[in-house]
């Protein structure tokens, strides 16, 4: 009987001895978070991927492809999510709009505390898309569709040759999974770059 008194309680102290131990090593507390940040997102480059013709004729099916490179940093010191990152990048056609060559969205993201995390979105840019534009945003001036045609063959040129900036407009929303009573917040960024010379 002693014996067996001996093992249960040895088993007892083995038992009590291990739960501390991992209760000691599970011991983790969440930081007091009240309020979440928005991501800081920047546009690292925008670079054009492929050559077009030099001069006109150009084709309706041409195309130029960019590639837009974001940094996205967590100014928060909890994991966060980021969503409904949407992005449209512009170049100036001298109306107030401007002419969008590219629009893309982010798949869902999460961050984790104060870190970054770099994302490039491939944009193809049509050149037969963009008479019908000009065309409906009046683009051309009184010089009506031949108006129009000039200032496309302007602009493709131009494209083709690095010498027009971009103008990238966005907006996304963060928020943090393990705090789920905050709400997420949205944010708009806007930039600009042009590409480098050589």
């Amino acid at each position: 009987m002693k014996s067996r008194a001996k093992i249960s309680l040895l088993s007892l102290m083995f038992f009590a001895t291990g739960l501390m131990l991992v209760s000691c090593a599970g011991i983790q507390t969440k930081p007091a978070v009240t309020k979440i940040q928005p991501i800081v997102v920047s546009v690292e480059s925008v670079e054009r991927l492929n050559d077009i013709a030099p001069k006109p004729p150009y084709q309706k099916w041409d195309t130029l492809v960019y590639g837009v490179n974001f940094k996205l940093t967590n100014p928060n010191n909890v994991l966060v999510k980021v969503d409904d990152l949407y992005f449209e990048v512009k170049v100036d056609d001298g109306t107030a709009d401007k002419t969008i060559i590219g629009a893309g969205t982010m798949p869902s993201a999460w961050l984790p505390a104060g870190g970054e995390m770099t994302w490039n979105s491939t944009v193809p840019y049509i050149y037969g898309g963009i008479i019908g534009s000009y065309a409906l945003r009046g683009v051309g001036g009184a010089a009506g569709l031949k108006g129009v045609v000039g200032k496309v063959v302007e602009l493709w040129a131009d494209l083709g040759k690095d010498k027009r900036k971009f103008y990238i407009d966005g907006n996304s929303s963060t928020s943090a999974p393990d705090y789920p009573e905050l709400k997420p917040v949205y944010n708009q960024f806007k930039s600009e770059f042009k590409v480098p010379g050589l």
